[in-house]
């Protein structure tokens, strides 16, 4: 019974101790596992580093522009009659479509004979024009000399007739008073000569009869004088500034007529001028109407159709179709600059600005890197198509360089750098894990090992900037064999 009993004691402290071993493995696994310790079994050196921090992004290469094809018809009654084959490479000012110019033959027809007609009557509006501005003249003419004739006669009257007149009856009164004296110094002769007997009373009574007709004549004589005085001299002054005054009051109706017609001509031929000018336009648009009928590229590229809204759903467009003034039917894609289309995330939009720098990686292409600069990013947000908590903001990055082999449509990978650090202390991102929320690194000291705390700053694509905690030449181990 001995034996057997040393041997269970054997067996029984034997367990005992793979009980305490693997108790003390399951506590250290425990430990490790909460504090979230990595294994950590590769020895590097701490060195400083320059990297750069980027925004890595998905995104396709797409035509830095695409140029529309617009209709430049005016109405949509011209049907498409050909069209170059979609995928077609197309150079600038090539015919790719053409419209029917049938609807716009009639209209260009009408156009250049109402163009004609309005141009006709433009000139007769001018020859009318002239003609009332030579009659005006003449009647302004006519009615000028007829107020230089009416003030010399008023000027005869005031200066010439009147005067004239006026010294005549002086000279007629004055004569007649030289009669009555005479004929009286005559009576008073005889008188004498009638006493002494050497007269008889018959030759004293014709004195008489003399003195008495002198009187009479001399009192017709002042009487004529002062009527012309009083009368007939305003009279004749009235009279002759009526006469200047109605020949200068004609002048001026005669000036004002003379332009009211005149306006009346001008604005005529204003209003054919105005409707020639119409007419000249809507014939040019007709013009255009046909010319417009040949579609033309603007610029080189690959000839591609749209999907256009039609009543049964939305299809590309096809001859005989019909399209709208300003409508896109066509596209060409400007594919001699590229551009590749990302989408940034909200946390990294802050980050990216138009000229940055990126590195860009076609999936066509592995290992192949293009250079590109930051063109726009947008400033409304969209919310991403997989997940709607997350938003994002379409961003351009054009392709520089040689882009030959690229073709629109290819996956691509950008890297945008935002930023440069220069000259840092840097380890692997492998090398730091946490206790907690502090992040640590294993640092070899001799021939052990300690956890150091230490202060990150940026994180790049493979290293992470140490603020404090390390330094260059230290001895850290890293996650990997």
């Amino acid at each position: 019974m001995a034996p057997t009993r040393i041997t269970t004691y054997k067996t029984l402290f034997a367990g005992i101790i793979v009980l305490l071993v693997s108790a003390w493995f399951a506590w250290q696994y425990l430990f490790d596992a909460g504090a979230g310790v990595k294994q950590l079994s590769r020895l590097i050196t701490v060195e400083r580093r320059s990297f750069s921090l980027q925004v890595i992004e998905r995104g396709v290469i797409s035509p830095a522009g695409i140029s529309p094809i617009n209709s430049q018809i005016s109405s949509n009654q011209a049907k498409i009659v050909w069209l170059v084959k979609e995928g077609t490479v197309v150079k600038k000012d090539m015919i790719v479509a053409r419209f029917d110019t049938k609807p716009f033959l009639d209209t260009l027809q009408k156009a250049e004979q109402a163009f004609a007609d309005a141009k006709a009557t433009f000139m007769a509006a001018e020859k009318m024009l002239s003609l009332q501005k030579e009659e005006e003249e003449g009647k302004l003419e006519e009615a000028t000399r007829k107020v230089e004739i009416d003030r010399i006669q008023a000027d005869n009257i005031f200066n010439g007739a009147g005067p004239l007149k006026r010294k005549t009856l002086e000279q007629q009164l004055h004569q007649e008073e030289r009669t009555l004296d005479l004929a009286r110094s005559e009576l008073e002769d005889l008188d004498v000569l009638l006493e002494k007997g050497h007269v008889s009373q018959r030759e004293r009574d014709k004195a008489v009869d003399k003195v008495s007709t002198a009187t009479e004549q001399l009192t017709v004589a002042r009487a004529e004088l002062d009527n012309f005085n009083s009368y007939t001299w305003p009279q004749m002054q009235r009279e002759a500034q009526l006469l200047v005054n109605g020949a200068e009051s004609n002048l001026e109706r005669v000036k004002r007529t003379a332009e009211l017609l005149i306006q009346n001509r001008e604005a005529e031929v204003e209003k054919s001028r105005r409707n020639g000018e119409s007419k000249l336009a809507a014939l040019n648009h007709a013009k255009n109407e046909i010319i417009n009928c040949d579609v033309l590229s603007p610029t080189d590229g690959i000839l591609l159709y749209p999907e256009l809204p039609r009543e049964n759903g939305r299809r590309k467009i096809q001859i005989g179709d019909s399209v709208w003034v300003g409508q896109t039917f066509l596209e060409v894609p400007d594919t001699s600059a590229l551009i590749a289309e990302i989408h940034v995330r909200e946390v990294d939009v802050a980050k990216v600005a138009a000229g940055m720098q990126a590195e860009i990686e076609v999936d066509a292409f592995p290992g192949r890197v293009f250079a590109g600069a930051v063109e726009s990013v947008a400033s409304l947000a969209k919310e991403d198509e997989n997940d709607g908590n997350i938003r994002r903001f379409y961003a351009r990055i054009r392709l520089v360089g040689d882009t030959d082999a690229i073709h629109v449509g290819m996956s691509v990978t950008t890297r945008i750098v935002y930023r440069e650090v220069l000259d840092a202390v840097a380890v692997p991102h492998s090398a730091i894990f946490y206790h907690g929320t502090q992040p640590m690194v294993r640092r070899k000291h001799q021939d052990t090992s300690h956890d150091v705390p230490v202060a990150v700053g940026a994180r790049g694509q493979l290293w992470t900037e140490i603020l404090d905690g390390i330094a260059a030449g230290d001895m850290v181990y890293v996650e990997g064999q």
